[in-house]
C-alpha cells in the first residue's frame, strides 16, 4: 500500500478563494537636498565704538559713586565720614519776668508785688491788722491774712457778705494752688475797717489751715474811679502772690468762723 502524503490541504482542506493580489508597495518618494528653505539668519547687532564707549562711561560713572559715598574724606587731617549735617536747634529762649521792675511787698510771711507807680501797701488802720494802698485807677487796695478756727475749704460754696450782711457774689478758686473763694459785688457796703464802698472785687484764699490771706479793690463810697482799668491791674498782682514761705501768720486776734466767712476788711 502506497504511502499516503499528508500536505496542507488533506490537514486544512483546500482554499476556495482565489489566491490574493498582492498590495503594491508605495515608495517614499525623494526630495531632493537642495529644496529645503535655510534657516532665518540671525539679527546682526552692531557692536561699534559708540556704544563701548557708552558703556565704558556709564560704569566708571557707578565706581566713582561708590567710591565718594563709601570713603572718609579727609579733613583737617582727620579721616570724618561722610554724613549729614543736623541743623542746630534753636534754644528756647528764657521769657523775661514782666514784673521784674515791679516793687515787693511783704505782709505776716506773704509777699507779693505792685507796680511801680503804685506805693507800696501800709499800715491803714490802728494796730495794723490790713495793709492798704491806692491803685492808679482810684481805687483801694487792702491786704490782710486772718486766724480761722477752720480750713477755708470747709466754706466751699459759702456766700460772702460785707459788714452789714449783704452778699457778694462768690465762686470757688484756687490761686497759686491755694484754695480760695473769689467774690464781687456792685453795692453801696461797708468793711470791717469802717470803709465804705460802691464796688468791690477780692479774694479769699487758705494760706495754711489756721490762717486766710483776704486781698481785695474797692471803690470807696462817694469816689469816681476806673474800677475796670484797677480791675486789670488787681489780676496782675494777684499772679504776684508768694506762699513759699512757713512764717505766714495772722495779723488779727482769732475769730469766729462766722465773723470769718462774713466779714471784709
Amino acid at each position: 500500500m502506497d504511502e499516503e502524503k499528508i500536505t496542507p490541504e488533506v490537514l486544512y482542506g483546500s482554499s476556495a478563494s482565489a489566491p490574493a493580489t498582492p498590495l503594491p508597495i508605495e515608495e517614499t518618494p525623494e526630495i531632493p537636498m537642495d529644496t529645503v528653505p535655510p534657516p532665518a539668519p540671525m539679527p546682526s547687532v552692531s557692536r561699534g565704538p559708540g556704544l563701548s564707549i557708552f558703556i565704558a562711561l556709564v560704569l566708571i560713572g557707578a565706581g566713582v559713586f561708590y567710591f565718594v559715598s563709601k570713603r572718609p574724606v579727609q579733613t583737617g587731617g582727620k579721616n570724618t565720614a561722610n554724613s549729614v549735617t543736623p541743623a542746630p536747634v534753636k534754644a528756647t529762649p528764657t521769657p523775661a519776668d514782666p514784673f521784674a521792675s515791679w516793687k515787693p511787698a511783704t505782709i505776716a510771711g506773704i509777699s507779693y508785688k505792685v507796680p511801680p507807680d503804685v506805693v507800696v501797701p501800709s499800715c491803714d488802720v490802728s494796730g495794723c491788722v490790713s495793709q492798704g494802698t491806692n491803685l492808679p485807677g482810684g481805687t483801694r487796695l487792702t491786704v490782710s491774712p486772718k486766724t480761722v478756727t477752720q480750713p477755708l475749704s470747709s466754706f466751699r460754696g459759702a456766700l460772702i457778705t460785707d459788714v452789714t450782711g449783704t452778699a457778694f457774689t462768690s465762686r470757688d478758686a484756687t490761686i497759686s494752688g491755694h484754695t480760695a473763694i473769689e467774690f464781687s459785688g456792685s453795692f453801696s457796703g461797708s468793711t470791717t475797717g469802717g470803709y465804705g464802698f460802691s464796688e468791690m472785687h477780692g479774694f479769699m484764699i487758705e494760706v495754711t489751715p489756721t490762717v486766710t490771706l483776704e486781698i481785695n479793690h474797692f471803690t470807696p463810697r462817694g469816689a469816681v474811679a476806673d474800677f475796670a482799668k484797677d480791675d486789670a491791674l488787681f489780676t496782675q498782682i494777684i499772679s504776684t502772690l508768694n506762699f513759699s514761705s512757713s512764717s505766714a501768720r495772722p495779723l488779727t486776734p482769732e475769730r469766729s468762723d462766722g465773723e470769718r466767712a462774713t466779714g471784709t476788711q
